[in-house]
């Protein structure tokens, strides 16, 4: 036999709260549903006898009023006009304005933040722009007056942009000639060429070796390691590059006097 909703809730010993959870319905439509204020929408029959475990059938579709309860305010409907409806007792509603009064919203303005001050030039750029001035045979002041102002007064940002043409020059600039090796045994282009010179002019030079001894001959030959002279005798001797302190030419030829 079917009985009241609020009887079979209370059976299930849960409350109001839980049952509309478990069923997914509002609290205040299980409220009205229990105190039959409306019919249970058969829609939600269902859920809410699972919601119990138990059968549709057991549940009056229409519950009597709980014996001495007070009588239920029926809520607003949704398709009450929001104007008219009262949620808080009698207190009535806002008013609203009329349509020609509505006023648009003041935007507020933010405060203008004022632009940050230019960052100085950090030391690193500094450093390499010094770098960069002596592969270029520059000084500073070279470079201030072709920019036309002290590089004191130039941001980080200015001296970046300063780096990347100095780089660019760098990098179309020709290669400067070394004239020394870097290794003992190597032959750098400087010295290859003052030997070729030598060679063609059947210049003499002479050698001075580390133990003090020298040696007087026209260069016939040379290579990575050793250089080959040809003494006043017709004797050839070959010179370890290693044992050379330096090699001239006497005062009586022209052109420059040591080579080291």
């Amino acid at each position: 036999m079917a009985d009241n909703l609020w009887v079979l809730r209370e059976q299930k010993k849960i409350s109001v709260a839980t049952l509309a959870s478990r069923a997914g319905l509002p609290i205040g439509l299980i409220m009205e549903y229990e105190s039959g204020q409306r019919s249970i929408d058969p829609r939600h029959l269902n859920r809410i006898a699972r919601a119990l475990y138990i059968e549709e059938a057991d549940i009056k579709l229409r519950s009597d009023p709980r014996p001495g309860a007070a009588p239920l305010e029926r809520q607003p409907s949704r398709d009450t006009p929001r104007e008219m409806a009262r949620p808080y007792g009698d207190r009535p509603p806002m008013p609203r304005p009329p349509a020609g009064d509505v006023r648009p919203r003041e935007r507020q303005m933010r405060p203008r933040l004022e632009p940050r001050p230019p960052l100085p030039a950090r030391p690193s750029q500094i450093v390499h722009l010094e770098g960069l001035l002596k592969r270029l045979d520059l000084s500073m002041a070279d470079l201030e007056a072709q920019i036309g102002k002290p590089l004191s007064g130039l941001d980080r940002v200015a001296i970046s942009a300063l780096l990347k043409d100095l780089q660019a020059k760098v990098k179309d600039a020709p290669t400067p000639v070394r004239h020394r090796a870097y290794l003992p045994e190597s032959v750098d282009e400087f010295e290859a060429r003052y030997l070729a010179a030598a060679q063609a002019a059947g210049d003499h030079l002479r050698f001075i070796l580390f133990d003090g001894s020298s040696v007087e001959g026209q260069v016939i030959g040379y290579g990575p390691y050793s250089i080959t002279a040809r003494q006043a005798d017709g004797a050839e001797v070959t010179l370890n590059k290693l044992a050379l302190v330096s090699y001239t030419k006497p005062s009586g030829n022209a052109g420059p006097e040591q080579l080291q």
